[in-house]
């Protein structure tokens, strides 16, 4: 049994594995042909604007997109999916003091707002197979708000924008 195998199990799982990064790759060639038709059109437009004259195909009420986004999104970080959360909270909700703090494993970090001694928002990373409600059930019990973000989902790029918009939604409930 290769290396490959033995990470993602038999043959179907290896075949859906291969399946799928091969759709992300397409997608992301057809994204770059797309911005550079859009560079071309623009007539010397900078990467920024040419990237802003791709139509995206993402839905802000779930955030999925057909392929990868332009915008900056988890995958499209120079870091893994931990690093970018850490750096759009800090970047975004400098008034707050956000910790970093364990979650139900080490899969599942979290990230807690405070306002002074006050938690005002957990924020949990979980990946799509877990199950867990822990953290959930007693956020409601503290009366603390809750949020959750999978950072394995097929389709969800947790796009910077999606990302502000669901954390400044519930800070704001």
């Amino acid at each position: 049994m290769g290396l490959f195998s033995k990470l993602v199990g038999n043959d179907k799982d290896a075949k859906k594995a291969v399946d799928f990064l091969k759709g992300v790759v397409g997608d992301a060639v057809n994204e770059v042909a797309k911005a550079a038709e859009a560079a071309k059109a623009s007539g010397g437009a900078t990467p920024q604007e040419a990237r802003a004259a791709v139509p995206s195909s993402q839905s802000m009420e779930d955030g999925r997109y057909s392929s990868i986004p332009a915008e900056e999104n988890q995958y499209n970080f120079q870091g893994t999916w931990l690093q970018y959360f850490d750096k759009i909270l800090h970047e975004d909700w400098d008034e707050y003091s956000i910790r970093r703090e364990e979650g139900y494993d080490d899969r599942c970090p979290l990230f807690v707002f405070y306002s002074g001694a006050k938690k005002e928002l957990v924020i949990e990373l979980k990946t799509e197979r877990s199950t867990a409600q822990r953290i959930k059930k007693q956020c409601a019990a503290e009366g603390v708000r809750y949020l959750r973000f999978y950072y394995d989902h097929e389709g969800w790029w947790n796009t910077r924008a999606y990302v502000r918009a669901r954390i400044s939604k519930a800070l704001n409930s």
